[in-house]
């Protein structure tokens, strides 16, 4: 099948690509439009002229150009051409006759400005990165199905390697002890790791890495996978965390320490109000049991219960600003004796409220005898008003105080504490409270709390 000449020259005229033929001289003998709008000649005054002189300006061929036209060893020719804020690829195409002689040379120039730019854009960005990689003070390695294949210098003196075949081509397993502290083989858990990347992106994780030598470390990793010549690779940061973790080692003793501390003190405070009232010797210990046995009950978590356990072990060092006579006073108590009684809650608000506890202790003991009908003391509080630690020590409170002895009369016995704290279930007392001390009690005789210790 031949090619109508016409219409090559049609597709010829209408290439968005500038395009021209020169001889063997370098004249040239024919262009397109598109030649013509780029170098802003006419044909008139571009044909058989040297190219050079017309588009794209120079002093001679391009280089590869020349090459291909005057040795004839090459067909075709490819040329990278700056004109002006422009790049242009220009790919030469010859065409010789028997005796090798040429006939003509076509060129097709393509603007590559945007690809350049682009490439160029990229270049600089990769340059930057490199800089980053190699100047970051944390270990940076490149990581693909056959283990490491690049790391920066952070990462030799890391690991405690001294050249870079020290640790490309090892995998991450081999820079770790045998199991991890999760008692995990290295081996599993770092393939687990490595595919919670791939298939999320990225992941973030603590880790025990070790030196060349064997030593271990602690470590914080980051895996972020991207592409790389169309497979995917993931890049690891790790950084050293060991200054870290002994920190946070040191403030989980001291806050132990302090927290032994605090346990103390208010183990001293409730002896301290014990001394002044022998009789009641074992009363707020006793509540600080039942009250924790009933926030158990209610699934209270551990560090709530911790504060109520606190807050019942002192939650009548109000009681200090009474007269011992009056607290141990063998009798029924006059109405006078009973408003003074009355002021130990807020008396151990007012003991309490600067020290900072990590719980509302002082709140909860000025709380514990407000009841959630309005006719407690010392503030009258109803219902939400009431904090929930203050509910519940308010029924350990009625429950010890009901079935134990006191100065003023015999132990009445846990049944008929047990029958009046039902009896106030959703008036004086809180019913979910209720509730679970009746559970917890039901169907023994005294309270034991020997149990809950």
């Amino acid at each position: 099948m031949t090619i109508d000449p016409n219409s090559f020259r049609q597709i010829f005229e209408e290439m968005d690509a500038p395009a021209f033929f020169h001889d063997s001289q370098f004249r040239l003998t024919l262009a397109n439009a598109a030649y013509y709008r780029e170098s802003g000649a006419t044909e008139k005054d571009a044909l058989g002229r040297h190219y050079w002189d017309v588009f794209p300006k120079g002093t001679e061929p391009l280089p590869n150009c020349k090459a291909c036209t005057l040795d004839g060893l090459d067909a075709t020719c490819f040329d990278e051409v700056v004109c002006g804020d422009k790049t242009f690829a220009s790919n030469g195409y010859t065409l010789r006759d028997k005796s090798g002689e040429l006939i003509h040379s076509l060129h097709i120039l393509n603007n590559i400005t945007k690809k350049i730019t682009a490439e160029n854009a990229f270049a600089k960005i990769d340059a930057q990165f490199k800089v980053l990689f190699e100047s970051s003070p944390d270990a940076i390695m490149l990581l693909d199905e056959n283990g490491f294949f690049d790391c920066n210098v952070a990462t030799l003196s890391m690991f405690g390697c001294k050249v870079r075949s020290d640790f490309i081509g090892k995998h991450p397993s081999k820079f770790s002890p045998q199991l991890q502290p999760n008692g995990v083989e290295s081996m599993v858990l770092a393939n687990q790791m490595i595919q919670h990347a791939l298939k999320t992106g990225s992941n973030i994780f603590d880790w025990v890495h070790c030196k060349l030598d064997g030593t271990p470390f602690p470590a914080e990793v980051l895996l972020v996978q991207f592409e790389r010549e169309n497979k995917p690779v993931l890049q690891a940061i790790v950084r050293d965390i060991t200054v870290r973790k002994r920190n946070e080692q040191n403030l989980i003793d001291q806050a132990e320490k302090l927290s032994r501390s605090l346990v103390g003190t208010i183990n001293t405070m409730s002896k301290a109000m014990e001394l002044r009232d022998p009789y009641t010797a074992g009363h707020q210990g006793r509540v600080s049991l039942i009250a924790c046995a009933i926030a158990k009950e209610l699934d209270w978590d551990d560090d709530r219960i911790t504060g109520l356990r606190m807050a019942g072990l002192i939650h009548d060092i109000g009681k200090i600003g009474v007269p011992s006579e009056i607290l141990t006073k063998p009798s029924e108590l006059s109405e006078f004796e009973e408003k003074l009684v009355q002021l130990h809650p807020q008396h151990g608000y007012e003991l309490l409220k600067d020290i900072e506890f990590p719980w509302a202790i002082a709140d909860i003991v000025r709380q514990h005898h407000e009841r959630i009908d309005g006719s407690g003391y010392p503030l009258g509080l109803k219902g939400a008003a009431i904090l929930p630690e203050a509910k519940v020590l308010a029924v350990a409170d009625m429950l010890e105080a009901i079935a134990t002895h006191r100065p003023y009369r015999p132990a009445r016995g846990l049944p008929m504490a047990l029958e009046l704290i039902k009896s106030e279930s959703g008036k004086q007392l809180d019913a979910a409270v209720v509730d679970a001390a009746v559970r917890l009690f039901q169907g023994k005789e005294t309270v034991d709390v020997s149990a809950f210790d």
